[in-house]
């Protein structure tokens, strides 16, 4: 039994098509919980029209960034010990829930589950769809599990094993580590969740079942809009590193907060921002040779960094 919940904020144009791909799961113990986050194009009218008795409507008066309260109003709504995450302009395939049972009946002490998912860059082009770089690289290992030092591997490598719609999590857990971080950060606040259940979890089962449609050529995606700052993770990983039981744990948290602030600082400049220099916001100690390089460009005026970004961008900052 698995509870769904969908964080919605302006995407109307979106619901049908996230909506019905949870209703016409091959899977079919769920209940799926909409949660309006203050949206003004009637997002939540259009909610509220469909017709299921497994659909339940709330709404928030106030849109909370990046739907982290959203997202923790669902959690404490639902009534099923496992909850699977779906953002309102993304999509399931038929067989998402069903591979989630799968993986919770074959290890049933496990807290947190993942499939793998497909990048959609513009969903009239299938040319410009992408399996997931950790499934890319890691797929022919079968299902398998995850620990925290795998996860900040290869996140830091650049193939994150995570992502918000391809993620199954126990409610206990969840609620054990506050959920996601609402009103502490605009950016960075599903990476910090799952840092943090990952942490407190141990360890997660992951398939390489492709049961998710990334959309990144959707209305209103935070990313395309958000300014540079560090970002929810950079807290947690300054308390973890101080819980950290070995030096070598220690190091892989900074390693992984640089490359997400390598990454959130090249992603800002790509949007046409100037997210200005990354001295002092990144640990030169824990730096590979290519964090280095761009935290010294990024002292140069725009112009400059911008050239540089086109240089070195490619690869596991992009």
């Amino acid at each position: 039994m698995i509870s769904v919940i969908i964080p919605i904020y302006n995407k109307f144009p979106h619901l049908d098509r996230s909506v019905d791909s949870v209703l016409n799961q091959d899977f079919e113990d769920f209940e799926l919980i909409l949660v309006d986050d203050g949206s003004s194009d009637g997002s939540y009218e259009k909610a509220l029209s469909f017709n299921d008795d497994r659909i339940k409507v709330f709404q928030r008066g106030t849109p909370g960034p990046g739907g982290y309260a959203a997202r923790n109003l669902g959690i404490s709504k639902a009534k099923f010990d496992w909850i699977a995450f779906l953002d309102a302009d993304d999509a399931w395939k038929p067989n998402h829930l069903a591979t989630f049972s799968d993986l919770i009946d074959s290890k049933p002490d496990i807290s947190i589950v993942s499939t793998s998912w497909t990048d959609v860059f513009d969903g009239k082009d299938s040319s410009k769809s992408f399996d997931s770089a950790y499934h890319r690289k890691h797929q022919t290992k079968g299902v398998h599990e995850i620990d925290l030092e795998s996860f900040l591997v290869n996140s830091r490598d650049g193939f994150p094993p995570f992502w918000t719609g391809a993620l199954g999590i126990r409610k206990s857990l969840l609620e054990s580590i506050s959920g996601f971080p609402e009103g502490r950060c605009k950016r960075g606040g599903d990476v910090d969740t799952w840092l943090r259940a990952i942490y407190w979890g141990k360890l997660a089962l992951w398939s390489p079942q492709k049961t998710v449609i990334y959309h990144r050529d959707s209305v209103n995606m935070v990313t395309k809009t958000q300014v540079f700052e560090l970002g929810c993770e950079a807290d947690t990983v300054k308390l973890l590193a101080e819980k950290a039981e070995s030096e070598e744990v220690k190091s892989l948290l900074f390693q992984f907060l640089n490359s997400r602030v390598v990454s959130r600082w090249l992603q800002t400049l790509r949007v046409g921002q100037k997210p200005g220099s990354l001295w002092g916001k990144t640990k030169w100690r824990h730096l590979n040779f290519k964090g280095r390089v761009i935290t010294l460009v990024s002292i140069f005026p725009p112009e400059v960094t911008a050239k540089a970004y086109r240089v070195l961008s490619r690869g596991k900052y992009d």
